[in-house]
């Protein structure tokens, strides 16, 4: 700031004159403080691109501006601005196609020495390394600046005006710290850019870990609570959402049914034609199964070959309708397993909140284990019967 300040109190030999330096001081000043201030604004590159090149029209008495950015060995105009379209207010930004070499011509000149060079009368300067027109006519007068950064050379500054010997000293020596302030903010806007990069990053492999995290809990609490072989509720679940189901029964004094049902002679189906055909029956069970089960109702394998089928707002009557039904279906599937068919059928005890004295229902008393035993005494009934058949508890003589 000091060589401006300097070069204007030599020029200035009247008042007139000291103060039209003056007021050029002034607007060279304040076109550094917005530089300085788009620093604190979260921009993206082009809007800070086309601030810089308006903020160079309006403070620096410039006809036309360009912004070259070196890319490989190579400078391309990226931005363009002439006072007409500032006054309009339109965009900067690739209005303008051209591009040179790294050491050709001012601008590739400029870039390679890295030095400001001040072209004060094109015309009497070689064409060739002027090449340069704005609207069909000629420059009268140019300075090109390079933006450098962190001992990088990133582009360079073009100002020209359609007069010779337009440009002054303290322009020149603006020029210089404008492209300082260009070359850190540009610095700071890849910094920025590269932050943003890293905490995108950053937070979509977060994303992706939650994510995964969240399929290992919910695969988590699924093995948790389903059978792994026929992808039924397993023991653990049952109890605890049967115990919610039970109790809203209690409370609003509906009926509830539990059937405990086993396959007949399943030990045999293993040692006659394996393990594998023995799972392949459970699964089949299982989808069977599955078919009677309504929205509400809980079904669950609690033991090898034993599953349990809790019946809310069913009662006694209805649960061994749809017990029978069970037992029929099943009675006549056929399974083809390595070459065999196999028969199975299955014994089912069943018992209701109705087998249990309405005091204790009333004290809640009564809990899934208690109606579960008592199934359980109808399932044994059954098996000790002639198996493959349906047995309430109140039916137990």
């Amino acid at each position: 700031m000091e060589p401006i300040i300097k070069d204007l109190v030599e020029k200035s030999g009247t008042p007139e004159i000291l103060n039209s330096r003056f007021l050029q001081l002034i607007n060279s000043l304040s076109g550094i403080r917005m530089l300085s201030n788009l620093g604190s604004l979260y921009i993206e590159k082009d809007q800070l691109i086309d601030s810089m090149m308006k903020s160079i029209i309006e403070y620096l008495e410039v006809e036309e501006v360009s912004l070259y950015i070196q890319e490989e060995i190579s400078l391309n105009c990226i931005a363009n601005l002439n006072w007409e379209q500032f006054i309009k207010n339109e965009s900067s930004i690739n209005n303008k196609s051209s591009s040179y070499l790294l050491g050709e011509g001012i601008i590739g000149k400029t870039a390679k020495n890295r030095e400001v060079m001040h072209i004060h009368n094109c015309n009497t300067v070689d064409e060739n390394m002027v090449a340069y027109e704005t609207n069909g006519q000629k420059v009268g007068s140019l300075i090109c600046a390079p933006i450098i950064a962190n001992d990088s050379i990133l582009g360079v500054i073009e100002l020209s005006h359609p007069n010779p010997c337009h440009f002054e000293s303290w322009q020149e020596h603006s020029v210089v710290i404008y492209t300082d302030l260009i070359g850190l903010l540009f610095n700071n806007l890849k910094l920025m850019s590269n932050m943003r990069n890293i905490v995108d990053a950053r937070t979509e492999e977060l994303r992706n870990a939650l994510e995964e995290s969240e399929k290992l809990r919910a695969r988590y609490e699924e093995m948790s609570v389903i059978d792994p072989l026929t992808k039924l509720y397993n023991r653990r679940y049952f109890f605890t959402e049967v115990a919610s189901s039970l109790a809203r029964a209690k409370r609003y004094s509906q009926s509830f049914t539990l059937l405990l049902m086993d396959l007949d002679n399943f030990k045999d189906v293993n040692d006659t034609f394996g393990h594998q055909c023995g799972d392949r029956v459970l699964i089949s069970v299982a989808e069977i199964l599955n078919e009677f089960t309504r929205e509400g109702d809980t079904l669950a394998r609690i033991g090898g070959e034993e599953f349990v089928l809790a019946l809310p707002e069913t009662n006694n009557e209805g649960a061994i309708k749809l017990a029978e039904r069970i037992r029929s279906t099943i009675e006549g599937y056929e399974l083809e397993c390595k070459e065999n068919t196999i028969k199975i059928n299955i014994s089912i005890g069943l018992s209701s909140l109705s087998d249990f004295k309405k005091d204790e229902i009333q004290e809640d008393d009564i809990q899934v284990s208690d109606i579960l035993r008592k199934s359980d005494l109808a399932l044994y009934y059954v098996k000790q019967n002639g198996r493959n058949g349906v047995k309430s508890f109140s039916e137990i003589p």
